[in-house]
């Protein structure tokens, strides 16, 4: 009877175990359960260049995926979608917030929590995309557009009905509408999908564009045009002093902006009656990239040129120059460095009759396309030195010294160049008074012959970009591209991942968010994340890029 009691006990012992072990098992499960993630970015351009900017989507997810793991979010629970257009974008978000709706009616659960991160697709042009993948831009498929498009393409209905080409050229248009109206069904779909999102208790976080007919939980405000001719201005003033400068020994500064050629600007002058009106021919946002670049650069630069203590070689810039006047310094830099390295010659007057260089300080570049055709004419032309011998005592040997981490870099004042009066200034009748110049100008801004046109300024200007291109970090090194500027993708990276865990775990943001701002006075009180755009020069290129894994030093020429 003992021995019959003892193996009841056993037995009973081993049943109790297995419940306590799977009771455990189903906490952990619980606990480890921090809701869904899915990531819906545009897709990169595929390119085999280095050419091309660092702030790409394509390195952002993973980013974004190694901070949601480090907050315990299950990697089996996070998706991503690459869309190539907005129509499969707009299809995609709707098939993943129907899906997990459709999934919770059948199992008669409640969704898990669930946060949408939605960078939404735009169509950008070859000179936007200089600047990488961030930039905000206007949106596209709005109901807006269409009734522009829609009023464009009118326009051109009636044109072609009146040329000898009116079949071929309908067509085109009619092609145009069909794919405008293509767009605006796509941002509907997008709008209704989010709306639908946020009703089943979803949440919503937009990165760079913003769409106004939703309210995100989170809107990261990522980098735009404003803000990058801001960066470049502001640092480019402090480098060159300009606030110790005078009308008497103004600083040298030229502003390359690229802007997309104007529409039809290619096929011009097909008849006599194209060129009758004086209306652009351009779609309205179709230079607003590098009008409000100009507007950031000269909310920056204006006082200078303003009160004499800038000026620019090329006479484009005056101090009468305002905001509105950005197509002055505007050019089309084409698909290589030619168009560049043209315009920069044209504003140096550097031609082959000049007998000497240009004396110039600055040049505002725009980004690090640009800077390639800038930096290779300067060569040319026979400009010599680099921006490390604006700082004497600062040499190539001691930047790569603190590449590497064997001793700090400390940058001096940029000292003023000795210069004459005679090759700094010149008589203009239009102004009353003398130009302060790198070269004498007539009153059409050419070249003016004088005593001054024996001078010779070869030395080497500080020239600023944006995007950090691969292929240009070695520039920087040597010293012959000053700067240039990048988003802070790993810090929004980390950002974005804390945000969607609180998100998903209390449905609020979470309050260690320094970065984060409500919009004031706004009726949709959106809450929105930024961080400053991260300037990038020799003296701190190692503690940026390299110590941040952002590239490797084998990329920077070490």
């Amino acid at each position: 009877m003992l021995a019959s009691l003892a193996l009841v006990l056993a037995a009973g012992a081993c049943k109790d175990q297995p419940t306590e072990q799977s009771t455990a098992t189903s906490t952990v499960t619980k606990a480890a359960d921090r809701g869904n993630v899915a990531i819906f970015t545009p897709a990169d351009g595929i390119t085999l260049s280095q050419h091309t900017p660092l702030n790409k989507w394509a390195a952002l997810v993973p980013e974004l995926e190694e901070g949601l793991s480090k907050h315990h979010i299950d990697g089996k629970k996070i998706s991503t979608f690459t869309d190539s257009s907005l129509d499969e974008q707009s299809k995609n978000l709707q098939d993943y917030v129907v899906s997990h709706l459709a999934g919770g009616k059948k199992s008669g659960k409640a969704v898990s929590p669930t946060t949408l991160v939605i960078a939404p697709f735009t169509s950008p042009d070859s000179i936007t995309r200089q600047y990488g993948d961030y930039v905000s831009q206007p949106r596209i498929g709005t109901k807006q557009d269409a009734a522009k498009t829609k009023k464009a393409g009118e326009a051109d209905t009636s044109q072609n009905n009146s040329s000898n080409n009116r079949s071929e050229n309908g067509t085109a248009g009619d092609s145009d509408s069909a794919n405008r109206n293509s767009e605006v069904k796509a941002h509907d779909r997008l709008v209704s999908s989010i709306r639908l999102a946020k009703e089943a208790g979803m949440h919503v976080v937009l990165l760079a564009n913003d769409i106004p007919e939703v309210t995100p939980d989170l809107f990261v405000d990522m980098s735009n045009a404003r803000s990058i001719g801001e960066l470049q201005a502001t640092k480019l003033a402090s480098k060159l002093e300009l606030d110790k400068a005078s009308k008497e020994n103004p600083a040298r500064i030229e502003v390359l902006l690229p802007r997309m050629p104007p529409d039809g600007e290619a096929a011009n002058a097909q008849t006599e009656e194209d060129e009758e009106e004086d209306e652009p021919t351009t779609v309205p946002d179709t230079d607003s990239f590098p009008s409000q670049a100009f507007a950031g650069i000269w909310q920056v630069l204006g006082p200078y040129f303003k009160d004499g203590r800038a000026v620019s070689p090329s006479g484009l810039l005056t101090e009468e120059t305002t905001e509105k006047d950005w197509a002055n310094v505007a050019f089309d830099p084409g698909k290589d460095a030619t168009a560049t390295k043209k315009e920069v010659a044209a504003r140096l007057h550097m031609d082959s009759q000049a007998k000497g260089h240009t004396a110039v300080d600055g040049i505002l570049a725009m980004n690090d396309f640009i800077v390639s055709g800038v930096v290779s004419e300067l060569n040319d032309l026979g400009y010599s030195g680099s921006a490390a011998d604006i700082n004497p005592e600062i040499s190539i040997s001691g930047i790569v010294g603190s590449m590497t981490g064997k001793q700090d870099l400390h940058r001096k004042r940029v000292p003023r160049p000795a210069q004459g009066d005679a090759s700094r200034q010149s008589t203009d009748p239009t102004r009353g008074g003398t130009e302060s110049s790198g070269q004498p100008t007539d009153k059409d801004g050419n070249a003016a012959e004088s005593d001054a046109d024996s001078a010779d300024h070869p030395a080497w200007p500080i020239i600023s970009g944006y995007g950090a291109y691969i292929d240009n970090i070695p520039q920087i090194v040597d010293g012959e591209q000053w700067m240039t500027a990048i988003e802070d993708r790993k810090g929004l990276a980390s950002d974005l991942a804390t945000a969607c865990a609180g998100l998903n775990k209390n449905g609020v943001l979470p309050d260690n968010l320094s970065s984060l701002v409500q919009d004031a006075g706004s009726e949709r009180k959106v809450n929105r994340l930024t961080r400053p755009l991260v300037a990038v020069s020799a003296s701190n290129l190692k503690s940026t890029l390299i110590d941040t894994n952002y590239i490797k030093p084998a990329e920077a020429g070490l």
